[in-house]
């Protein structure tokens, strides 16, 4: 009875073999690469004023989609629609663990969005393809949280390429890849991956009423846009003055500096036109993506070193980021800042855009840029992170637009007779109450001007 044992044994290690396809290897590279994103969005109401009694019971409606790790420290990419007007936005990944996001960036007119969550540990990135040389019959694969049924796979082959199409008024896709591997809700922002396993698109729509045709953004445009939400310009206000572009010479896909701005950084580093960007830092770069991710860490005083090839010929350059020039004011807070001295945080306008996925009726508000150890606002359980967006003290409420908002409701005759305030901030898109004591004779300074 041993015998035939055996042999069933090595059949079964042999036929493992043939079931382990092209197919099964992609999905094992990919599949910890994509997380499944759950959200909350408020019914509709007629309440003109957000913190309204009103507003607080609105009920709320669940929202699902996919998205994408394109860096480790937690930068996921779906799409805009995904989380649009959203709170409480969820992600999971593929072993179960769940994190609260946050919106970063986002482009409405291309659907992307940048969210952020916080591991514990750094995560898989997955790898970047190209949507250049795609051919139409070529075999492709999605993974997603189809109809909330996580990490669902589906495969099938490009059947169209460059499809423009149009959702509604405000909704018109261009240059699009029509595939007929499944796309269902919750597929959005998911990604369409080749035989290789790289990302070739992100999975955006699929025609209502029809069977295998669905939709994704080309990943060169996903490229450029991401590149830009990831860029350094936006999320440290530090810059570096390159651009990158990707070619073919000899049949080798390479990175090479496109342009150099002058009086830049990367002026100063010494790079040229046409230098071919090897590797910043620890991280070898193949995309102008990864040179933003590359240069997230990156601060002012601490230069990253540069490995290029310019004639042939390896070099090591140094790079040192700089502050913006526009951004000089972000370095710190300004001396006579009364709600910096008094309350102890440093608050930036918003424009309210950056809140509307929370509530559409949110004009703007201030977003916290630091918070000092000991204050008021410390006390608070303020964070920097925080937007705030609103205050009540007694039976009134005012929005914070402006910094000066702020110094005007404490200055209110509600705000003498009262021994706390209470403060609306938007904390990983979702509205929250924290509460400000008023006695505080830092907070009283203000009240007596």
């Amino acid at each position: 009875m041993a015998v035939p044992a055996a042999r069933t044994h090595a059949g079964n290690i042999a036929a493992v073999g043939v079931r382990k396809t092209a197919v099964v290897e992609a999905v094992r590279k990919t599949q910890s690469c994509v997380v499944n994103i759950s959200s909350e969005k408020k019914a509709a109401s007629s309440s003109r004023w957000p913190f309204s009694p009103e507003e607080n019971q609105r009920p709320r409606v669940n929202g699902m989609g996919s998205g994408v790790i394109v860096d480790g420290r937690g930068y996921i990419l779906t799409n805009h629609h995904v989380v649009d007007k959203v709170q409480g936005v969820q992600v999971q990944l593929l072993d179960g663990t769940s994190y609260p996001a946050r919106v970063l960036q986002f482009d409405p007119v291309m659907d992307l969005a940048l969210i952020k969550i916080e591991p514990t540990t750094l995560l898989p990135a997955i790898a970047i393809g190209t949507s250049a040389d795609l051919m139409v019959g070529e075999p492709v694969i999605t993974i997603g949280n189809a109809f909330g049924y996580e990490n669902t796979v589906s495969v099938g082959i490009i059947s169209a390429l460059h499809r423009d199409v149009t959702l509604s008024d405000d909704q018109v896709y261009r240059n699009l890849i029509q595939t007929d591997a499944s796309i269902n809700p919750g597929n959005s922002g998911g990604p369409l991956i080749n035989i290789e396993g790289e990302l070739i698109g992100i999975n955006v729509a699929v025609r209502a009423g029809a069977q295998g045709i669905g939709f994704a953004l080309p990943m060169d445009e996903v490229k450029r846009v991401a590149a830009e939400m990831l860029s350094i310009r936006r999320l440290t206000s530090t810059w570096h003055g390159l651009a990158a572009a990707e070619v073919n010479r000899g049949g080798q896909h390479l990175l090479v500096v496109s342009d150099v701005q002058r009086g830049s950084p990367g002026e100063a580093a010494g790079l040229k036109t046409g230098d071919e960007l090897v590797k910043i830092g620890s991280m070898p770069v193949g995309n102008a993506l990864d040179v933003e991710r590359a240069f997230l860490d990156a601060r002012p005083g601490q230069p990253s070193k540069l490995v290029i090839r310019r004639n042939g010929a390896e070099a090591a350059l140094a790079l040192d980021v700089q502050p913006l020039p526009e951004g000089g004011q972000l370095a710190g807070p300004a001396p006579t800042d009364a709600v910096w001295d008094y309350l102890g945080m440093k608050t930036l306008p918003v424009s309210g855009e950056d809140v509307s996925a929370v509530n559409p009726k949110l004009r703007g508000g201030l977003f916290i840029q630091a918070v000092s150890p000991g204050s008021p606002a410390e006390a608070a359980a303020l964070q920097k992170g925080d937007i705030l967006v609103g205050m009540n003290v007694g039976d009134r409420n005012w929005e914070t637009i402006r910094t000066d908002n702020i110094l005007y409701v404490l200055r209110q005759p509600e705000a003498v007779q009262t021994d706390s305030a209470l403060l609306y901030v938007i904390r990983r898109n979702g509205l929250q109450s924290r509460r400000i004591s008023l006695a505080d004779p830092r907070v009283k300074n203000i009240i007596s001007q």
